[in-house]
Protein backbone atom coordinates (compact mmCIF):
# COMPACT_ATOMS: atom_id res chain seq x y z
CA UNK A 1 0.00 0.00 0.00
CA UNK A 2 1.39 3.33 -0.96
CA UNK A 3 2.21 5.65 2.33
CA UNK A 4 3.02 9.16 2.81
CA UNK A 5 6.24 9.33 4.62
CA UNK A 6 6.62 13.41 4.71
CA UNK A 7 4.03 13.42 7.52
CA UNK A 8 5.34 16.59 9.18
CA UNK A 9 5.68 19.05 6.05
CA UNK A 10 2.26 17.86 4.34
CA UNK A 11 0.47 20.51 5.45
CA UNK A 12 3.49 23.38 4.50
CA UNK A 13 3.13 21.80 0.91
CA UNK A 14 0.87 23.38 -2.05
CA UNK A 15 -0.91 21.24 -3.95
CA UNK A 16 1.50 21.10 -7.28
CA UNK A 17 4.38 19.85 -4.61
CA UNK A 18 2.36 16.75 -3.75
CA UNK A 19 1.73 15.69 -7.21
CA UNK A 20 4.82 13.28 -7.26
CA UNK A 21 3.16 11.96 -4.54
CA UNK A 22 -0.26 11.94 -5.97
CA UNK A 23 0.87 10.15 -9.19
CA UNK A 24 2.32 7.44 -7.26
CA UNK A 25 -0.49 6.74 -5.32
CA UNK A 26 -2.56 6.68 -7.94
CA UNK A 27 -0.01 4.42 -9.66
CA UNK A 28 0.13 2.26 -6.75
CA UNK A 29 -3.57 1.95 -6.86
CA UNK A 30 -4.01 0.49 -10.20
CA UNK A 31 -1.08 -2.06 -9.95
CA UNK A 32 -3.62 -3.74 -7.28
CA UNK A 33 -5.34 -4.87 -10.03
CA UNK A 34 -3.65 -7.87 -12.06
CA UNK A 35 -5.86 -7.31 -15.44
CA UNK A 36 -5.16 -4.02 -15.49
CA UNK A 37 -2.91 -2.47 -17.56
CA UNK A 38 -1.76 1.40 -17.57
CA UNK A 39 -1.13 2.35 -20.69
CA UNK A 40 -0.21 5.87 -20.23
CA UNK A 41 -0.41 9.08 -17.60
CA UNK A 42 -0.36 12.39 -19.21
CA UNK A 43 -0.46 15.35 -16.77
CA UNK A 44 -2.81 18.50 -17.81
CA UNK A 45 -3.66 16.71 -20.88
CA UNK A 46 -5.92 18.43 -23.02
CA UNK A 47 -9.67 16.63 -23.38
CA UNK A 48 -10.81 15.39 -26.61
CA UNK A 49 -13.81 17.40 -27.20
CA UNK A 50 -11.75 21.16 -25.44
CA UNK A 51 -11.58 24.00 -27.17
CA UNK A 52 -7.36 24.42 -27.86
CA UNK A 53 -7.81 27.90 -26.55
CA UNK A 54 -9.31 26.50 -22.85
CA UNK A 55 -7.10 26.41 -20.03
CA UNK A 56 -9.20 24.19 -17.82
CA UNK A 57 -7.51 20.92 -17.66
CA UNK A 58 -7.82 17.95 -15.15
CA UNK A 59 -4.67 17.16 -13.34
CA UNK A 60 -4.49 13.81 -15.37
CA UNK A 61 -5.70 11.68 -17.75
CA UNK A 62 -4.87 7.78 -17.37
CA UNK A 63 -5.72 5.57 -20.34
CA UNK A 64 -6.09 2.40 -18.61
CA UNK A 65 -6.82 -1.46 -20.21
CA UNK A 66 -9.40 -3.60 -18.38
CA UNK A 67 -8.90 -6.28 -20.24
CA UNK A 68 -10.77 -6.09 -23.68
CA UNK A 69 -11.70 -2.65 -22.89
CA UNK A 70 -10.12 0.69 -22.81
CA UNK A 71 -10.78 3.00 -19.99
CA UNK A 72 -9.96 6.92 -19.15
CA UNK A 73 -9.50 8.03 -15.46
CA UNK A 74 -9.91 11.69 -15.25
CA UNK A 75 -7.86 13.05 -12.11
CA UNK A 76 -8.19 15.82 -10.09
CA UNK A 77 -6.08 16.46 -6.97
CA UNK A 78 -6.82 18.60 -3.96
CA UNK A 79 -4.69 19.48 -0.98
CA UNK A 80 -7.83 19.69 1.14
CA UNK A 81 -10.09 17.14 1.48
CA UNK A 82 -12.72 18.73 3.43
CA UNK A 83 -16.78 18.67 1.48
CA UNK A 84 -16.33 21.57 0.76
CA UNK A 85 -13.35 21.36 -1.45
CA UNK A 86 -14.24 17.92 -2.51
CA UNK A 87 -17.75 18.83 -3.61
CA UNK A 88 -16.13 21.76 -6.01
CA UNK A 89 -13.92 19.12 -7.31
CA UNK A 90 -16.68 16.71 -8.16
CA UNK A 91 -18.27 19.12 -10.37
CA UNK A 92 -15.19 19.91 -12.22
CA UNK A 93 -14.46 15.97 -12.76
CA UNK A 94 -18.33 16.05 -14.07
CA UNK A 95 -17.79 18.94 -15.92
CA UNK A 96 -14.10 17.03 -17.72
CA UNK A 97 -16.49 13.74 -18.49
CA UNK A 98 -18.96 15.29 -20.03
CA UNK A 99 -16.63 16.47 -22.57
CA UNK A 100 -15.12 13.46 -23.67
CA UNK A 101 -15.93 11.33 -26.62
CA UNK A 102 -19.42 9.97 -25.53
CA UNK A 103 -18.51 5.96 -27.42
CA UNK A 104 -15.46 5.91 -24.60
CA UNK A 105 -15.86 4.59 -21.51
CA UNK A 106 -14.42 6.85 -18.47
CA UNK A 107 -14.01 7.13 -15.18
CA UNK A 108 -13.65 10.27 -12.39
CA UNK A 109 -10.88 9.89 -9.94
CA UNK A 110 -10.31 12.33 -6.63
CA UNK A 111 -7.25 12.11 -4.97
CA UNK A 112 -6.23 14.02 -2.04
CA UNK A 113 -3.87 13.67 1.41
CA UNK A 114 -6.96 12.60 3.62
CA UNK A 115 -10.93 12.13 2.48
CA UNK A 116 -12.81 12.13 5.24
CA UNK A 117 -16.03 9.51 5.28
CA UNK A 118 -18.18 12.27 4.90
CA UNK A 119 -16.30 13.04 1.77
CA UNK A 120 -16.19 9.46 0.96
CA UNK A 121 -19.86 9.51 1.10
CA UNK A 122 -19.73 12.95 -1.74
CA UNK A 123 -17.90 10.85 -4.13
CA UNK A 124 -19.98 7.50 -4.25
CA UNK A 125 -23.02 9.28 -4.47
CA UNK A 126 -21.75 11.27 -7.38
CA UNK A 127 -20.23 7.59 -9.21
CA UNK A 128 -16.67 9.39 -8.68
CA UNK A 129 -13.87 7.54 -7.62
CA UNK A 130 -11.49 8.92 -4.93
CA UNK A 131 -8.14 8.10 -3.04
CA UNK A 132 -5.60 9.06 -0.24
CA UNK A 133 -2.61 8.99 1.16
CA UNK A 134 -3.62 7.40 4.47
CA UNK A 135 -4.45 4.19 2.57
CA UNK A 136 -8.39 5.24 1.68
CA UNK A 137 -9.69 4.69 -1.74
CA UNK A 138 -12.81 3.22 -3.81
CA UNK A 139 -12.55 2.62 -7.37
CA UNK A 140 -15.36 1.08 -9.28
CA UNK A 141 -15.48 0.71 -13.39
CA UNK A 142 -15.81 -2.46 -15.52
CA UNK A 143 -14.55 -5.46 -13.59
CA UNK A 144 -12.63 -3.15 -11.14
CA UNK A 145 -13.65 -3.03 -7.54
CA UNK A 146 -11.08 -1.31 -4.87
CA UNK A 147 -12.32 -0.21 -2.09
CA UNK A 148 -9.53 0.18 1.57
CA UNK A 149 -10.82 2.52 4.52
CA UNK A 150 -8.31 3.29 7.39
CA UNK A 151 -10.01 4.81 10.67
CA UNK A 152 -6.42 7.65 11.48
CA UNK A 153 -5.88 10.43 9.74
CA UNK A 154 -2.37 10.75 9.32
CA UNK A 155 -2.23 13.86 7.81
CA UNK A 156 -4.81 16.01 9.68
CA UNK A 157 -4.40 19.48 9.21
CA UNK A 158 -2.83 20.48 12.39
CA UNK A 159 -2.79 24.02 12.41
CA UNK A 160 -6.75 24.34 11.91
CA UNK A 161 -7.72 21.23 13.92
CA UNK A 162 -5.48 23.29 16.69
CA UNK A 163 -7.27 26.80 15.79
CA UNK A 164 -11.30 25.05 15.57
CA UNK A 165 -10.67 23.33 19.18
CA UNK A 166 -8.35 26.03 20.82
CA UNK A 167 -8.99 27.82 23.76
CA UNK A 168 -10.67 30.75 22.38
CA UNK A 169 -12.24 29.36 19.33
CA UNK A 170 -14.48 26.94 21.93
CA UNK A 171 -16.06 29.85 22.96
CA UNK A 172 -17.66 30.23 20.11
CA UNK A 173 -18.18 26.90 19.65
CA UNK A 174 -20.06 26.87 23.08
CA UNK A 175 -22.62 29.36 22.01
CA UNK A 176 -23.32 28.17 18.51
CA UNK A 177 -24.11 24.87 20.06
CA UNK A 178 -26.54 25.85 22.46
CA UNK A 179 -29.67 25.11 21.17
CA UNK A 180 -32.32 25.88 19.77
CA UNK A 181 -29.75 26.51 17.14
CA UNK A 182 -30.24 30.22 15.47
CA UNK A 183 -28.14 32.26 13.32
CA UNK A 184 -25.33 34.21 15.01
CA UNK A 185 -24.00 37.58 13.66
CA UNK A 186 -20.28 37.52 14.01
CA UNK A 187 -20.00 40.84 15.89
CA UNK A 188 -22.85 39.25 18.11
CA UNK A 189 -20.41 36.13 18.62
CA UNK A 190 -17.29 38.12 19.38
CA UNK A 191 -19.41 40.41 21.80
CA UNK A 192 -20.68 37.00 23.72
CA UNK A 193 -17.88 35.35 23.69
CA UNK A 194 -15.16 38.31 24.67
CA UNK A 195 -12.79 36.82 21.85
CA UNK A 196 -11.87 38.80 18.27
CA UNK A 197 -13.44 38.92 15.36
CA UNK A 198 -10.76 37.77 14.16
CA UNK A 199 -11.04 33.82 16.22
CA UNK A 200 -15.04 34.07 15.43
CA UNK A 201 -14.13 34.52 11.47
CA UNK A 202 -11.36 31.88 12.02
CA UNK A 203 -14.13 29.26 13.13
CA UNK A 204 -16.75 30.21 10.59
CA UNK A 205 -14.45 29.66 8.05
CA UNK A 206 -13.66 26.25 9.15
CA UNK A 207 -17.27 25.03 10.01
CA UNK A 208 -18.26 26.08 6.49
CA UNK A 209 -15.68 24.55 4.54
CA UNK A 210 -16.29 21.21 6.51
CA UNK A 211 -20.26 21.77 5.94
CA UNK A 212 -20.87 21.79 9.63
CA UNK A 213 -22.64 25.07 9.51
CA UNK A 214 -24.56 27.27 6.59
CA UNK A 215 -24.52 31.37 6.11
CA UNK A 216 -27.75 32.25 6.30
CA UNK A 217 -29.18 36.07 6.09
CA UNK A 218 -29.00 36.11 9.92
CA UNK A 219 -25.50 34.51 10.19
CA UNK A 220 -24.19 31.86 10.53
CA UNK A 221 -25.59 28.23 11.76
CA UNK A 222 -24.86 25.11 13.15
CA UNK A 223 -26.80 22.47 10.89
CA UNK A 224 -24.67 19.58 11.70
CA UNK A 225 -24.27 19.60 15.57
CA UNK A 226 -23.20 15.95 16.20
CA UNK A 227 -20.69 15.89 13.80
CA UNK A 228 -18.85 18.99 15.52
CA UNK A 229 -19.60 17.58 18.61
CA UNK A 230 -17.73 14.17 18.13
CA UNK A 231 -14.78 15.66 16.35
CA UNK A 232 -14.71 18.13 19.11
CA UNK A 233 -14.43 15.22 21.96
CA UNK A 234 -11.91 13.40 19.85
CA UNK A 235 -9.85 16.48 19.91
CA UNK A 236 -10.58 17.38 23.58
CA UNK A 237 -7.75 16.92 26.40
CA UNK A 238 -8.85 17.30 30.01
CA UNK A 239 -5.63 17.22 31.18
CA UNK A 240 -3.82 19.65 29.17
CA UNK A 241 -6.51 22.13 29.63
CA UNK A 242 -7.38 21.93 33.48
CA UNK A 243 -5.94 21.44 36.49
CA UNK A 244 -7.30 19.50 39.58
CA UNK A 245 -7.07 19.03 43.18
CA UNK A 246 -8.69 16.51 44.91
CA UNK A 247 -10.38 16.19 48.46
CA UNK A 248 -11.64 13.49 50.59
CA UNK A 249 -14.69 14.07 53.42
CA UNK A 250 -17.06 12.26 55.24
CA UNK A 251 -20.66 14.01 53.30
CA UNK A 252 -22.28 10.81 51.72
CA UNK A 253 -24.58 12.80 50.30
CA UNK A 254 -23.64 14.78 46.37
CA UNK A 255 -26.15 17.63 46.29
CA UNK A 256 -25.62 18.28 49.79
CA UNK A 257 -21.72 18.98 49.43
CA UNK A 258 -22.17 20.94 46.08
CA UNK A 259 -24.70 22.76 48.29
CA UNK A 260 -21.98 23.25 51.08
CA UNK A 261 -19.63 23.69 48.64
CA UNK A 262 -21.42 26.80 46.65
CA UNK A 263 -21.94 28.41 49.95
CA UNK A 264 -18.22 28.29 50.49
CA UNK A 265 -17.35 29.39 47.57
CA UNK A 266 -19.98 32.17 47.78
CA UNK A 267 -18.98 34.89 45.24
CA UNK A 268 -15.93 33.47 43.39
CA UNK A 269 -17.19 32.68 39.69
CA UNK A 270 -17.95 28.58 39.41
CA UNK A 271 -19.90 25.82 37.77
CA UNK A 272 -20.11 22.16 38.45
CA UNK A 273 -19.71 19.74 35.93
CA UNK A 274 -19.18 15.65 35.16
CA UNK A 275 -21.46 13.69 37.05
CA UNK A 276 -23.03 15.55 39.17
CA UNK A 277 -24.08 18.41 36.62
CA UNK A 278 -25.00 15.58 33.85
CA UNK A 279 -26.99 14.02 37.14
CA UNK A 280 -28.53 17.08 38.25
CA UNK A 281 -29.50 17.62 34.34
CA UNK A 282 -30.88 14.41 33.04
CA UNK A 283 -30.66 11.68 36.22
CA UNK A 284 -28.95 8.56 34.95
CA UNK A 285 -26.07 7.42 37.07
CA UNK A 286 -25.38 7.93 40.72
CA UNK A 287 -22.64 10.47 41.27
CA UNK A 288 -19.91 9.66 43.63
CA UNK A 289 -17.36 12.34 43.13
CA UNK A 290 -18.54 15.71 43.37
CA UNK A 291 -16.56 18.19 40.41
CA UNK A 292 -16.96 21.77 40.06
CA UNK A 293 -14.67 24.85 38.39
CA UNK A 294 -13.34 27.02 40.06
CA UNK A 295 -11.00 30.26 38.87
CA UNK A 296 -8.87 29.73 41.79
CA UNK A 297 -8.45 26.94 44.55
CA UNK A 298 -9.76 28.21 47.97
CA UNK A 299 -7.51 27.99 50.92
CA UNK A 300 -7.32 24.36 52.08
CA UNK A 301 -7.63 25.78 55.43
CA UNK A 302 -11.28 27.37 54.63
CA UNK A 303 -12.40 24.01 53.41
CA UNK A 304 -11.57 21.85 55.82
CA UNK A 305 -13.14 24.13 58.21
CA UNK A 306 -16.34 24.24 56.13
CA UNK A 307 -16.25 20.90 54.60
CA UNK A 308 -14.10 18.91 56.61
CA UNK A 309 -11.84 17.98 53.92
CA UNK A 310 -8.74 17.00 53.24
CA UNK A 311 -6.65 16.98 49.89
CA UNK A 312 -5.63 14.03 48.51
CA UNK A 313 -3.72 12.87 45.53
CA UNK A 314 -6.89 10.62 44.06
CA UNK A 315 -10.31 9.39 44.81
CA UNK A 316 -10.96 12.33 46.17
CA UNK A 317 -15.46 12.35 46.40
CA UNK A 318 -14.41 16.17 46.02
CA UNK A 319 -13.03 17.48 42.64
CA UNK A 320 -11.89 21.04 42.47
CA UNK A 321 -10.84 22.00 38.86
CA UNK A 322 -9.18 25.66 37.57
CA UNK A 323 -9.56 25.50 33.59
CA UNK A 324 -6.76 27.36 31.69
CA UNK A 325 -9.26 29.26 30.26
CA UNK A 326 -12.71 30.71 32.34
CA UNK A 327 -14.30 30.35 28.79
CA UNK A 328 -15.64 26.62 30.18
CA UNK A 329 -17.98 28.82 32.43
CA UNK A 330 -20.27 30.90 29.83
CA UNK A 331 -22.72 29.68 28.78
CA UNK A 332 -23.97 28.29 31.83
CA UNK A 333 -27.35 27.32 33.80
CA UNK A 334 -28.91 27.19 36.95
CA UNK A 335 -30.37 24.02 38.23
CA UNK A 336 -31.99 23.11 41.99
CA UNK A 337 -29.84 26.89 42.71
CA UNK A 338 -26.69 25.39 41.60
CA UNK A 339 -24.72 26.71 38.90
CA UNK A 340 -23.79 24.56 36.07
CA UNK A 341 -21.66 24.20 32.65
CA UNK A 342 -23.60 23.86 29.03
CA UNK A 343 -24.52 20.46 28.77
CA UNK A 344 -22.02 20.54 25.88
CA UNK A 345 -19.58 21.04 28.17
CA UNK A 346 -20.62 18.34 30.88
CA UNK A 347 -20.49 15.87 27.78
CA UNK A 348 -17.10 16.62 26.80
CA UNK A 349 -16.32 16.53 30.59
CA UNK A 350 -17.39 12.86 30.96
CA UNK A 351 -15.83 11.45 28.12
CA UNK A 352 -13.09 8.94 29.65
CA UNK A 353 -13.98 10.22 32.86
CA UNK A 354 -14.74 6.74 34.38
CA UNK A 355 -17.28 5.62 36.94
CA UNK A 356 -19.87 5.53 34.46
CA UNK A 357 -19.16 9.14 33.40
CA UNK A 358 -19.62 7.96 29.34
CA UNK A 359 -23.14 6.16 30.29
CA UNK A 360 -23.97 9.33 31.64
CA UNK A 361 -22.68 11.33 28.57
CA UNK A 362 -24.53 9.33 26.05
CA UNK A 363 -28.02 9.13 28.30
CA UNK A 364 -27.30 13.17 28.50
CA UNK A 365 -26.52 13.45 24.65
CA UNK A 366 -30.05 11.21 23.72
CA UNK A 367 -32.42 13.27 26.02
CA UNK A 368 -34.66 16.07 23.89
CA UNK A 369 -33.85 18.47 25.77
CA UNK A 370 -29.61 18.17 25.54
CA UNK A 371 -28.35 21.23 24.90
CA UNK A 372 -31.68 23.22 25.17
CA UNK A 373 -32.94 21.25 21.78
CA UNK A 374 -30.82 20.93 18.64
CA UNK A 375 -34.48 20.38 16.59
Amino acid sequence: MYFHRVVKTINKLKEHELRPEFEGLLRSLLERVPFLELKSLKAEAMLSNSHPGKTERPDWIADVRAKDRRWTLVVECRRLGQPREVRTAVLQLKHFLEQLPGNKPACGVLVAPFISEESAHLCEDAGIGYADLAGNARLAFDQVFIETRSAENPFRERREARSLFAPKATRVLRFLLQGPLRPWKVVELARETQVSLGWVSAVRKQLLAREWAVEEPGGLRVTKPAALLDSWARADEWAKRTTTREYSLLSGDPTQLAEKLRDVLGKQPHAFTQWIAGWLRHPYTTPVVVTAYVTSFPEESVLAEKLLARRVSGSGVLRLVVPKDEGVLRPSQSVGGLNLVSDVQIYLDLQNAGLRGEDQAAELRKWPDFARGWK
